[in-house]
């Protein structure tokens, strides 16, 4: 066999060795191509969002949960005073004072001619002691406006010695003496006169008349936009 003949079986030996690598080697895009796919991809992607009709993704705000969301404001004790008045519970209530305080009436200062705010809270309860000091400013400017208007404290404490320590290290003009409903037998049958939970959700209110009759029932704590409310119910403003 001549060597011409030799050479042109071996190169076409290598040529077929070639086609067949290539065919188990998929292709694949440079570099540079496939970056430009990933951009042509994101900016379609972003095309999509924002065209009209185009499912959003959720924010804070398109969720109701941000700033941008509209704040209802409860309209306190609504609908609540045009029904009849309630008695409350006439049984005799735990009293607990800071050292040194002058001890409260032994029964609940219901009526009289005057607006009472009952607040129920413990010393554990976050939201009722942050309240505590807007209720007493709340007392402060009604009876200042020479409306008569009493502020009372009952409180649903298990611990009487949490109770007692939070008492002693309230600062001057702070909370020093409250009613306290013990749990048990006494508490179910006080608020069942009432048509409430034994363990109501805490804080809860109750707003008295000036004839001793519980008008409302106020669930959560009470916020800075309630006061003007609170002003009209009761004549005050």
């Amino acid at each position: 066999m001549s060597r011409a003949l030799l050479s042109g079986i071996a190169c076409a030996s290598l040529v077929l060795a070639c086609d067949k690598g290539a065919e188990k080697e998929p292709p694949f895009a440079p570099k540079a191509r496939s970056q430009a796919v990933v951009a042509e991809q994101a900016e379609g992607s972003q095309q999509a969002e924002s065209a009209p009709g185009a499912a959003q993704p959720k924010t804070a705000e398109s969720a109701g949960e941000g700033p941008a969301a509209p704040t209802r404001q409860r309209a306190l004790c609504a609908g609540q005073l045009d029904k009849p008045g309630q008695t409350l519970s006439s049984a005799t209530l735990g009293r607990e004072l800071a050292e040194g305080e002058a001890p409260l009436p032994e029964a609940l200062p219901l009526g009289n001619g005057q607006w009472t705010w009952l607040n129920f809270w413990a010393a554990w309860c976050v939201p009722c002691r942050e309240e505590i000091p807007r209720l007493k400013s709340w007392e402060s400017q009604l009876n200042s406006g020479k409306k008569q208007f009493r502020l009372v404290f009952v409180s649903l404490d298990d611990d009487k010695r949490q109770l007692t320590q939070f008492l002693e290290q309230q600062p001057p003009g702070g909370l020093k003496r409250t009613y306290w409903i013990q749990e048990g037998d006494a508490r179910e049958e006080w608020f069942a006169k009432i048509g409430m939970e034994p363990d109501p959700e805490l804080p809860a209110h109750i707003l008295v008349d000036p004839k001793g009759l519980a008008r409302c029932i106020v669930n959560g704590a009470v916020e800075d936009g309630d006061f003007p409310t609170l002003k009209h119910l009761i004549g005050a403003g």
